[in-house]
């Protein structure tokens, strides 16, 4: 079995649990996923089964879109309602008890869009000298994650409810939706937390599509087949090039081929019979091509 899932991950659970889950529903070992959620988050999770995980370190790097509730006059060490709130009090918040919808929108929002630093949350899945960053942050260990630069392509108020706001976020690969409100609580100066996070696309795919696995997902009686996506049909959008028996034949045996265009068009499917058979890269020779990663069916 090869092929992918798209998944509407439920709240309260990991994106590891999702994967273990399809690990027993395909009974397949080589399960994995492009893209963590948080256990609060939920929405689209794309998973790999088989021989489609050889592609998913290309789909993390895709654009993603979020919808956001975001709780603002409080704090939490997570930035999000999983860790300990601590919230201003009645006359702290008084000050900024008169924004409005439209001041939101012309102030705080631009100051977001683009191009901008990011600090990640230390309670958060990325590694520092070898550890997790979340790991470290439970034990206690002192440390400071470092900025990085991020890419906010848009960003629209959906519902205004002060203090609480719903927006909808266009960004790039490596965003942490968490950082983005926390640091609007700090510009606004009232502080800010993820209330409830859901993610409606990645890429062209999305939630909308997708199968909900919740805590309580029952594959019983349930044919993954009717739900997983060939290779072809996810990444048919992709730059490919068909190849012919013998073309095929001496890439198979670990050669390359010429190939008439001097530069390969990004991440480059190779197709044998209608079939994706693997990813290519340009050869140690000009003017050739051979297999990055071979795919089998």
């Amino acid at each position: 079995m090869r092929g992918f899932l798209l998944v509407d991950k439920g709240k309260g659970i990991t994106s590891f649990d999702v994967v273990f889950k399809v690990r027993k529903w395909a009974q397949e070992r080589g399960v994995g996923h492009a893209g963590t959620l948080d256990p609060l988050a939920t929405g689209l999770l794309i998973v790999a089964i088989g021989e489609a995980t050889k592609v998913l370190e290309y789909l993390i790097g895709f654009d993603k879109e979020y919808e956001v509730r975001g709780c603002f006059g409080a704090v939490t060490d997570t930035y999000d309602a999983e860790g300990k709130i601590d919230n201003l009090s009645e006359e702290e918040m008084e000050k900024y008890k008169d924004m409005t919808r439209e001041d939101f929108e012309k102030i705080i929002l631009p100051k977001f869009l683009g191009e901008i630093d990011q600090v990640p949350p230390k309670y958060s899945a990325l590694k520092i000298a070898g550890r997790k960053a979340m790991d470290m942050a439970r034990s206690g260990k002192e440390f400071e994650m470092k900025s990085r630069k991020v890419m906010i392509y848009d960003l629209k108020v959906l519902k205004f409810e002060w203090p609480e706001v719903v927006m909808k976020v266009k960004c790039g690969s490596g965003t942490y939706i968490r950082s983005l409100i926390n640091d609007m609580g700090e510009v606004i100066g009232c502080g800010a937390y993820v209330k409830e996070l859901r993610r409606v696309s990645v890429d062209r795919y999305n939630v909308a599509d997708s199968i909900e696995i919740s805590r309580d997902f029952d594959f019983v009686n349930k044919n993954i087949e009717q739900y997983l996506l060939p290779l072809e049909k996810m990444l048919s959008h992709w730059p490919k090039i068909e190849l012919i028996d013998e073309e095929f034949r001496l890439l198979k045996d670990g050669g390359s081929i010429l190939y008439k265009k001097s530069e390969l068009n990004g991440v480059t499917l190779a197709y044998y019979k209608d079939k994706v058979i693997g990813l290519l890269e340009a050869g140690s020779a000009p003017g050739t091509i051979k297999f990055r990663k071979q795919i089998f069916d």
